[in-house]
């Protein structure tokens, strides 16, 4: 049976912090402590901290300029990203619409040129060469062929 282990708190008291960062905690209790974040800190994540703090810093107009102008990316993204999708259903939907009609009519004329064989092989003792051609859109070489078999 698995134990489970209790979560560990720290107080970091950042108040006593001398403003030296040796080391990753070091510049995040600066963050902290400061509420800034200099070019020179390179731990993990204060990037980001430091423009999410940028944006938190802007006046309130500013702010709200801001959040409307990401709203409107997100929107713009969520419309690109649902046109995309309907257009590549439809796209699919006519492309096997062609799909179907083109292997239809491919499978009518191999059936008709197989009707057409049958009839053919039919009459070869029965007609002449010309007439069946004339009458099953045959050709006359293609008639000669089955008469050969």
């Amino acid at each position: 049976m698995a134990t489970k282990t209790k979560p560990e708190y720290y107080l970091l008291k950042v108040t006593n912090f001398n403003d030296i960062a040796r080391d990753g905690l070091d510049e995040w209790i600066y963050f902290l402590k400061n509420e800034e974040i200099r070019e020179d800190l390179s731990a993990g994540g204060l990037k980001k901290a430091k423009q999410e703090l940028d944006i938190l810093k802007l006046p309130e107009t500013e702010r709200a300029a801001y959040e409307r102008y990401q709203d409107n990316l997100h929107y713009q993204a969520s419309m690109f990203e649902s046109s995309y999708i309907i257009g590549m259903e439809n796209g699919m939907e006519k492309g096997m619409e062609k799909g179907m009609e083109k292997g239809m009519e491919k499978g009518m004329e191999k059936g008709e040129k197989k009707k057409a064989i049958e009839i053919a092989e039919n009459l070869i003792d029965v007609l002449d060469v010309e007439i069946i051609a004339a009458k099953t859109g045959l050709t006359e070489e293609e008639i000669k062929a089955l008469k050969r078999k």
